[in-house]
């Protein structure tokens, strides 16, 4: 299934195909897909070794905030350097770079053995380009690009800055925002005039130092990047909540990534290892809420573990879990901490060091070492702590001492040599030994037990009570004062010991719990929220388990709840709370409902009524105030899905213009109520009411280094207003490609071909066959009806053909 991004792309696409003729392309799909949703734990390549700015001499001079944003795009593998040194800042990117930062953001699938292009200038062996042959040929299956012309991309070719702007505005869905503002840039293309403004006032894109924009100027790699980056922290990626990935982060820790923000108080994260259910982890949410970390009770083994959303709302949620293989601990990397390689001359020289695990971890288990010293040397790894006790006594000053650290399990090990200094021995002081204080006790002995359970520890009058829950021994400096009884909340290991002073320590206290397996939560098939009067509700649970609910508020049990054989039908306002109950395991936690009864919105109504109508007409829609009106023109049914290719959202300020015969469908939506009946219209057009048109355009030849074109009409045209060179525009290519084509001259035909006009334009000659010629007209008048004139923007303005 294709990724939300590159569907969103696709309607894009579709959005940029206007009208009933599929000749009237108005921007390339490839620009529309570089800055969907960033998503990184979906599209972003795994790297051992990620790069970032400090890698690159070109970028050592940036300022803090926009090395960040190279940093994250780099370090995801969406850019690279020029070289392994330098990043290119200011080099131009062409089409074949472009098509590989789309293809990594959208995430979509890149087959990277491919060797043969479906264009005829993309090929493998290409030096420069070749690299980028998987990645086009990507987004050519997806839908996402069509090429440059007829069988060709054109990987080397260049884009500008007004383009890139464009593409950024319509990606964050400001077309129409940009399409209502004006500029006065001399350097910007009319046509982009609007959009320009638009990427300054969404902060997308700067001026120059000059203040001006610079936009027929080629786009280089740092404002791409940049603009990439700034659009990417506005985009709003479409429809459901999925769970985008779960990576292990250390030896106790599992990341969960998501594709959007999370409500985190209407879901849970349960835990299955080698299939069944685990006990609980501690939950932290990230600040942005697009990643929680699991941390265990226990380090992890080699096992698959899946990471689950529980209670979640099926209408927001689409992808539920995820599941990574765990792996055990492993010392990568040993190294002494001594400041400097002389030590004392002493009975206990105490040689710190620090172990380091694949996640960047420092363990502090000193079980898992050996040591080893030299000759005639005696020495300990120190009890809790991370340094091997050494006594010199044996040694001279300025003798040299060996000492080896290793790590039984890899074998990984670390060894330095010391010099011993002065001498630093005291005379030992005998003392006496104190009695130790008694062990604590608990209430509840170790074993399984229901989440919750609170468990209450006692010591001898005086003492008071250390503990800790994470396994590790405690101390009067390691660990919490008991105040209170400790809830056990998910499988943990209490430890505690009991501190008197005159007294020693007590041993310590081992409690290990696990949890009673909980029943899940049942599920729903309709989300809390407002519903059709007589909706029905669907409960359901794990297989054995039954669901017992209530419909007045209360909190259901076995005992106080009626059991559920039946879906419940929402009659009023009402909340249902519902439990499962399963024997051998605790009852699941509540899922709680709460329904209110929709109204429906009112019907839109219409400015023209079904039936025969002239060609070109405007049909005007209306609704009740705040309602937002969706429409169809194929005869299918409205909906409020943002990624229903059929249903368009109705602006007051651009109505529907007919141009043929059509079934027009409209809907009502408005928050809080029910959707409104289907308002349905049938338009046939007045075969006698075509209005003047572009219906064709031709190439005739060369003349004087000039290309001559013929424009054909519907109907003769106004000499006057034919004549004017101002009223056409001429383009050749298609997308971010599409360059303009200046227009000389303009001169109506003779007698008995005054529906036709010849245009001299620049020459066409240096063209690559296929490439296609666009002709805009506007302000064009029939030579019979002065009224009946063209407009730029009609469906009838303009005509494609491709040059040969």
């Amino acid at each position: 299934m294709l990724s939300p991004d590159v569907v969103l792309c696709r309607k894009m696409m579709n959005f940029a195909y206007e009208g009933t003729n599929p000749m009237k392309r108005k921007l390339s799909g490839l620009a529309l897909a570089v800055l969907v949703g960033f998503n990184a734990a979906a599209c972003y390549p795994n790297t051992a070794a990620a790069k970032t700015s400090a890698d690159f001499t070109d970028l050592k001079d940036l300022d803090a905030a926009t090395k960040a944003k190279f940093d994250a795009l780099i370090s995801a593998g969406v850019f690279d350097g020029v070289s392994d040194t330098k990043f290119g800042l200011k080099d131009e990117m062409n089409r074949a770079q472009f098509a590989k930062v789309a293809a990594l953001i959208t995430g979509i699938e890149v087959n990277k053995d491919l060797k043969t292009s479906s264009f005829s200038d993309v090929q493998a062996d290409d030096a420069a380009n070749g690299y980028a042959l998987p990645y086009i040929e990507a987004l050519k299956t997806a839908g996402i690009t069509a090429g440059y012309g007829e069988g060709t991309y054109n990987p080397a070719g260049k884009v500008t800055k007004e383009q890139l702007a464009a593409f950024l505005v319509r990606v964050l869905g400001k077309d129409a925002d940009a399409k209502a503002m004006t500029g006065d840039d001399t350097t910007v293309s009319n046509w982009a005039q609007g959009y320009v403004a638009a990427a300054l006032e969404l902060k997308l894109l700067d001026n120059g130092a000059d203040g001006k924009f610079g936009g027929k100027a080629n786009a280089t790699r740092d404002l791409l990047l940049t603009g990439a980056y700034e659009a990417k922290q506005q985009y709003v990626p479409p429809g459901k909540v999925s769970v985008a990935g779960a990576t292990q982060v250390g030896v106790r820790k599992i990341s969960v990534s998501f594709n959007k923000a999370v409500d985190s108080s209407q879901i849970t994260l349960s835990v299955k290892k080698g299939g069944s259910a685990a006990g609980g982890a501690n939950v932290a949410w990230a600040a942005d809420y697009r990643s929680a970390t699991l941390t265990f009770n226990e380090d992890l083994k080699e096992e698959q573990i899946e990471i689950a959303v529980t209670g979640f709302d099926p209408s927001v949620w689409e992808r539920t879990s995820a599941t990574v293989t765990a792996t055990p601990e492993k010392i990568v990397k040993i190294e002494f901490t001594s400041a400097g390689d002389t030590i004392a001359r002493a009975r206990a020289v105490a040689i710190p060091f620090k172990a380091t695990n694949q996640f960047g971890e420092t363990p502090q288990d000193s079980t898992k070492f050996k040591f080893s010293v030299s000759s005639g040397v005696s020495a300990t790894i120190a009890s809790n702590t991370m340094a091997v006790e050494v006594n010199t006594l044996s040694k001279e000053t300025g003798d040299r001492i060996s000492v080896s650290v290793t790590e039984q399990v890899s074998g990984v090990q670390v060894t330095r040599v010391y010099t011993v200094g002065a001498a630093s021995e005291e005379p030992p002081v005998i003392i006496s030994t104190p009695s130790a204080v008694a062990k604590p006790t608990a209430d509840v002995a170790s074993g399984a037990v229901a989440i919750g359970t609170s468990v209450t520890l006692s010591a001898a009058s005086g003492a008071t009570i250390y503990y800790t829950t994470d396994g590790s021994t405690p101390s009067a400096s390691g660990g919490t004062e008991y105040n209170e009884p400790i809830p056990v909340t998910h499988a943990m290991t209490i430890k505690a010991i009991a501190v008197k002073s005159g007294m020693t320590n007590s041993g310590v206290l081992t409690l290990s719990y696990t949890i009673l397996s909980q029943t899940e939560t049942p599920t729903a098939n309709v989300a809390s929220g407002a519903v059709a009067i007589g909706t029905s509700v669907t409960l359901s649970a794990a297989s054995g388990a039954t669901i017992y609910y209530t419909t007045d508020g209360s909190t259901p049990s076995a005992s106080g709840g009626t059991e559920y054989n039946e879906p419940i039908p929402v009659t009023h306002a009402m909340t249902i709370k519902a439990i499962a109950v399963k024997s051998g395991m605790t009852n699941s936690n509540v899922l709680t409902l709460s329904y209110t009864i929709l109204l429906q919105a009112a019907m839109p109504t219409a400015d023209v009524a079904s039936g025969e109508i002239g060609y070109g007409t405007y049909v005007h829609l209306s609704a009740a105030s705040g309602a937002t009106i969706r429409y169809t023109l194929n005869g299918s049914t409205p909906t409020d899905e943002i990624m229903d290719m059929n249903s368009f959202t109705y602006n007051e300020g651009s109505p529907i213009y007919v141009v043929n015969n059509m079934t027009l469908k409209a809907v009502a939506f408005q928050a809080g109520v029910a959707a409104s009946e289907v308002l349905t219209l049938n338009y046939t057009i007045n075969p006698n009411a075509q209005p003047i048109a572009v219906t064709g355009l031709t190439y005739i030849g060369e003349s004087e280094e000039k290309s001559l074109l013929k424009v054909t009409f519907s109907k003769a045209v106004a000499s006057t207003s034919a004549a004017e060179s101002a009223n056409y525009e001429v383009w050749q290519g298609m997308g971010i490609s599409m360059m303009p084509v200046s227009v000389i001259s303009a001169t109506r035909g003779g007698v008995g071909h005054e529906n036709e006009v010849t245009l001299e334009v620049d020459s066409l000659t240096g063209l690559g066959p296929g490439t296609p010629i666009r002709v805009v007209v506007s302000s064009v008048q029939s030579a019979d009806d002065s009224s009946d004139t063209i407009q730029n923007g009609n469906h009838t303005s303009e005509f494609y053909w491709s040059y040969d």
